[in-house]
């Protein structure tokens, strides 16, 4: 069979492309063969810490006092604990306070932390006092900012007995019978 000298261009104009191609293919994956290895640095895992408070009180308010006279005093304590996984601080304020009748001008709030072996009935201070002003005076502490008594906790569970001390005023006047004020106290923890 012979081929025209048209046919033969044809086929070296089709073979052109064609071998293009395929030398493209070669040098292709040529160009990536090589030697390869990999690291891994697997098991990677990111949790929370936490910050947890709680307290003793059984769901019973500190105080519920009723009939106060000029000069009566009262105390209680409460066991406040804190849960931590980091180093935290603690520390207290009021909220949700309803003083109408200014009676929380005229008590007394004394704010104390115990030492590690104090009780309710036999309180030992486990330094400075914490606050010591009137209700009226700790209500303006409304958050962990503004709060007072700071205590430092560190990572794991703590715990710290803390006593409020009431005292009417002596001198208060005929405008306070009847009067009724009114707080929650708040325990804050927050890492540090």
């Amino acid at each position: 069979m012979h081929l025209s000298a048209r046919s033969t261009r044809l086929a070296a104009f089709a073979a052109l492309p064609l071998a293009v191609v395929i030398s493209g293919v070669v040098v292709g994956t040529s160009s990536y063969a090589a030697f390869s290895d990999t690291t891994e640095n697997a098991g990677n895992s990111w949790a929370t810490g936490k910050v947890a408070i709680s307290d003793d009180d059984e769901g019973q308010a500190l105080f519920e006092v009723a009939g106060l006279l000029p000069g009566d005093t009262g105390s209680n304590c409460l066991t406040v604990t804190a849960d931590t996984s980091a180093a935290s601080t603690v520390r207290l304020y009021a909220s949700d306070t309803v003083d109408l009748d200014a009676l929380g001008s005229s008590l007394a709030v004394v704010v104390e932390r115990g030492a590690p072996e104090a009780t309710c009935e036999r309180f030992v201070p486990g330094g400075d006092i914490l606050f010591a002003g009137t209700l009226a005076d700790l209500a303006t502490s409304t958050s962990f900012a503004d709060g007072v008594g700071d205590w430092s906790v560190p990572a794991g569970t703590t715990d710290s007995l803390w006593r409020v001390t009431y005292h009417l005023a002596d001198d208060a006047t005929n405008a306070l019978q009847e009067a009724e004020a009114a707080t929650t106290f708040v325990w804050e923890a927050q890492n540090d």
